[in-house]
């Protein structure tokens, strides 16, 4: 079974592996261990064109052995994707993907709440893979709410609430003065919901 119910793709190998249509579907196929045989029949596609995407997806480390079975008088070799689902890193672009905040200084922009996005998912990501590495839990904490604004003014007067809060509890439990002390980075953005985002669509 995937032991991650997410992985962030850090690499552009593996990116470029895992946005190929044929090995997207096989990534899709193995959040359950299969064999390559049930793989070759679920995508209609002959067992070693199956057998050569599955190489190129062992090689970066989004596909792994998960034992073997007996079927027919035949031993088949089971594989699983290392997680569930995928996002793919900035970093996984290069020199294209390494613009931070500070590239995109206004903080009322949609470009702006992109790039700290980013810069959050690169660093997330380094976490989950030290994190595999040493088998030690990421201290990580994540608040996800949906809030309704009557205007644009309730939007404004919420966001300076939520500023003036925010940096209360900041300067109390902010300590520079501890050795040891582990820092950590809070990130605080909204964004308007499209209708398709939504899992409940309001009725026509």
């Amino acid at each position: 079974m995937p032991t991650d119910a997410v992985d962030v793709i850090a690499t552009s190998g593996a990116a470029i592996a895992a946005l190929d249509p044929t090995r997207s579907r096989l990534l899709a196929e193995l959040a359950e261990p299969r064999s390559a045989s049930e793989l070759a029949r679920a995508l209609d596609l002959p067992r070693q064109r199956v057998n050569y995407h599955v190489r190129r997806l062992e090689e970066h480390g989004l596909v792994e052995g998960a034992g073997e079975r007996r079927w027919g008088g035949l031993t088949e070799r089971l594989l699983v994707a290392t997680a569930r689902a995928y996002l793919v890193s900035p970093e996984a672009l290069g020199p294209a993907g390494s613009g931070g905040p500070d590239r995109r200084p206004d903080r009322l922009s949609a470009a702006y709440l992109a790039a700290v996005a980013g810069r959050a998912l690169r660093e997330v990501g380094a976490l989950l893979r030290r994190s595999r590495a040493t088998g030690a839990r990421a201290e990580t904490f994540t608040l996800d709410v949906e809030i309704t604004f009557a205007t644009p003014d309730a939007r404004a007067a919420f966001a300076r609430d939520l500023a003036d809060a925010v940096t209360g509890v900041v300067a109390r439990h902010h300590d520079e003065r501890t050795p040891g002390g582990r820092r950590h980075r809070l990130v605080v953005g909204a964004y308007p919901l499209l209708v398709h985002d939504r899992e409940e669509q309001p009725d026509a």
